[in-house]
């Protein structure tokens, strides 16, 4: 047996041509590596071990001076006549992508598409390197029928890989290392060739094998690959010569560095990821990695972002069972889950990260559409929040249930849900989930026909035209009468962070302005304007509080009320409507109490935050007043 290139010709009863394997992807409008994104890590999620956690990373690597073993070991290539030029590709420029993860199975099974995989087997070896179009037998898998993998060879100058895997079994097939190359089918004579190519062992019956055990491993190392000294289980794969796009403008573009081709994959990671980032009720999740030439830095927790810290609330909502069921009268009777949550529109993110794959502009006014394996398929967009300073997150999850109806749906590339072609049950799930979800979006954000209220006006609209009559910032202060109480509103949105009911506090401004002097023994009084933030996917108003300094310590009692038309309070509110309340006092150095009144010990004059429910159709006032003091 020899190493090397091995090209696949017709057989009397017909094979798949190259040309067509790479065309069953479609044209997507993602990017390519937002495409690699997701592809591959779908393909480890599905194939991940029942405890710890996935590990995932890819690498952005120029071959350099490394480039001799490169070529010492795969030249010569497939015929050029096949549109494959290892030659031409292996260069000390050329960029090679490899795609790891670890704590998954690796590419177990038969080394032969002909052969019965065994008991408690799955042929994932012979269904990623060798055959095309298998429906998944993973039970609530990302993938449907395995076109996907198109990706890798389509980001290959050469549409070439290499594929590295150990799997879980024990034996010395474990160990497998294999090349495969997609080109265009070609003629040699008058023999036809399918334009598949493999790299491996070609054996007596001129059929190729993968590279096992120490051979594996041996050239493993020589070409620089991550390899398994550690025991580990998993798979690398190697794109030849990447294509890592280009940047810039229609009339001046340039192809990506390959630091800037890890920022996009870090962002499309952020974006395309972020649940796999979360970990489930058992701990399960997926940890990221991208590196140029070596280098290693971890994709940063999603939690961190603004823009995705909604998204993140929303499914935590749908984990616990806190969502809206989509309902149906017939099976599937429940179809999915929905949940919404808010975020702020202003201060968005500046970090390339966040930004580079955004894969849409401006706030977020859109739904995260998943499968069980909650990967997302796409970001659904609804009517932007009638409030400006607000944006918003949706998640809609399938239910194991309608999760074969909507993988139907989808293209190979998973990024959407088409119903058209669907029929009968699949076509009216899908059809349906579309029309629950705006169904949802509408009646949350007040944009439906309004029950027991008059006009129809939605009330999403009506705080909007409610709030443009306060201040819209802090340090535009209402003016103090010296009653000691102030009226707020849905005032300026803050975008400080900080756990509701923990330390550190959200928002205030701190000190008095203006050369105020310090009151000793004075009364409690509201200061600026109430600031509306977002904690947790849901809206608070917050209050800061003066209090003066004072030899004694006071009760402190806090309470918020509607304004209605004219500037009075709201006596009895109409059936049904949400009433503000009180939920806690804060100080600046993270005390909290719960509730409507406070102990303020003697000292000092000191800052204190009051945190009311937010109601969105009206304005509302807060007042302090002292109930009690030791000094009587």
């Amino acid at each position: 047996m020899s190493v090397r290139w091995w090209s696949q010709p017709f057989a009397p009863e017909g094979s798949a041509a190259a040309e067509g394997i790479v065309k069953q992807l479609g044209r997507p409008a993602l990017d390519p590596l937002t495409v690699l994104v997701r592809e591959a890590a779908q393909n480890s999620w599905d194939a991940h071990l029942p405890d710890g956690v996935v590990e995932f990373r890819i690498d952005v690597r120029v071959l350099g001076d490394d480039v001799h073993t490169w070529r010492d070991l795969l030249l010569p290539g497939p015929p050029n006549r096949s549109n494959v030029d290892l030659d031409r590709a292996l260069r000390p420029e050329t960029v090679a992508l490899v795609v790891s993860d670890r704590n998954t199975r690796g590419l177990g099974g038969p080394l032969r598409a002909g052969e019965r995989a065994s008991d408690g087997e799955t042929p994932d070896f012979v269904q990623f390197i060798r055959n095309v179009g298998e429906p998944s037998d993973h039970e609530f898998g990302g993938g449907t029928y395995g076109f996907g993998k198109g990706i890798f060879y389509r980001l290959s100058r050469a549409g070439a890989i290499l594929v590295d895997t150990h799997t879980a079994a024990h034996g010395p097939d474990s160990r497998r290392l294999m090349g495969a190359a997609l080109g265009h089918s070609w003629y040699l004579g008058e023999r036809r060739f399918t334009g598949r190519h493999w790299w491996g062992l070609v054996a007596t019956d001129d059929v190729p094998d993968p590279l096992l055990a120490s051979q594996a491993d041996a050239i493993s190392k020589a070409l620089g690959l991550p390899g398994f000294d550690d025991g580990n289980t998993g798979t690398d794969i190697v794109i030849l010569a990447a294509d890592l796009g280009t940047v810039g403008s229609e009339t001046d573009t340039r192809d990506r560095t390959p630091e800037e081709a890890a920022t996009f994959i870090t962002s499309s990671i952020l974006w395309n990821l972020w649940p796999k980032m979360v970990p489930d009720e058992h701990g399960s999740h997926m940890r990221f990695v991208v590196g140029v030439n070596g280098s290693a830095v971890p994709v940063p927790d999603p939690h961190t972002f603004d823009e995705l810290v909604p998204f993140v609330d929303a499914l935590h909502e749908v984990r616990a069972g806190d969502g809206v069921a989509f309902s149906r009268t017939v099976p599937p009777k429940h179809a999915g889950t929905f949940t919404m949550a808010l975020g702020v529109s202003e201060g968005a993110s500046t970090r390339l990260l966040i930004g580079a794959a955004k894969p849409f502009e401006g706030p977020s006014h859109h739904v995260a559409r998943m499968r069980v394996a909650e990967l997302v398929v796409d970001y659904l967009p609804g009517p932007p929040h009638p409030d400006q300073r607000l944006a918003y997150a949706g998640v809609f999850k399938a239910s194991e249930d309608a999760d074969a109806l909507f993988a139907s749906a989808e293209p190979p590339t998973h990024d959407d849900w088409i119903s058209k072609g669907l029929t009968g049950t699949a076509r009216g799930v899908v059809q349906g989930a579309r029309t629950f979800v705006q169904k949802q979006l509408d009646e949350r954000l007040g944009l439906g026909p309004q029950s027991g209220g008059s006009g129809g006006q939605g009330l999403g609209q009506l705080s909007v035209l409610l709030a443009g009559i306060v201040p819209a910032r802090m340090s535009q202060r209402p003016k103090d009468d010296g009653s000691g109480a102030g009226d707020g509103g849905t005032g300026g949105i803050g975008t400080e962070g900080g756990d509701f009911g923990g330390g550190g506090g959200w928002g205030g401004t701190g000190g008095l302005g203006g050369g105020v002097s310090p009151r000793r023994g004075g009364r409690p009084r509201l200061h600026g304007t109430p600031m509306l933030l977002v904690h947790e996917g849901k809206p608070y108003l917050v209050a800061t509080v003066k209090v003066p300094a004072a030899d004694a310590s006071r009760v402190l009692s806090a309470d918020v009320e509607v304004v209605v038309e004219g500037g009075g309070r709201e006596s009895e509110p109409p059936l049904g409507a949400a009433v503000p309340q009180i939920m806690q006092w804060q100080s600046v150095t993270g005390v909290v109490v719960h509730g409507r009144t406070v102990t303020v010990p003697a000292g000092e004059e000191s800052d204190w935050y009051v945190f009311a429910t937010h109601v969105p159709d009206a304005v509302v006032r807060f007042r302090v007043s002292q109930v009690t003091s030791d000094a009587g």
